[in-house]
């Protein structure tokens, strides 16, 4: 794993998420009141996309069929799925943030 600088703080809005390109993957920043998260931009039940999901505390509800994960370890609630996302652990140094991130 390798410590990537993702993005800056104000790059994603409060209550939001916003996908980067990191060496090949598409890593979504979450940004709640429970603090900034990095997590795979794909869904374990469906495999879309949970850019554009609602960001509530430390869950993240899938934009397509309301899957919750919970932004600190990656795992599901509810039925639809079991299977957990990934979740990169992040840091903030001044305004950027970053995140450890295998190598493609």
């Amino acid at each position: 794993m390798a410590r990537h600088r993702i993005a800056s703080v104000e790059d994603v809005p409060e209550g939001g998420n916003k996908a980067f390109d990191v060496c090949g993957r598409s890593v979504l920043l979450c940004r709640s009141s429970a603090g900034l998260f990095a997590i795979e931009n794909m869904c374990s039940h469906a495999y879309s996309l949970l850019e554009g999901g609602k960001v509530k505390g430390r869950y993240i509800f899938c934009p397509l069929h309301g899957v919750r994960f919970n932004l600190r370890d990656g795992t599901p609630s509810g039925n639809l799925t079991k299977k957990p996302i990934t979740v990169y652990p992040t840091d903030v140094a001044g305004d950027d943030v970053y995140a450890e991130i295998p190598d493609a």
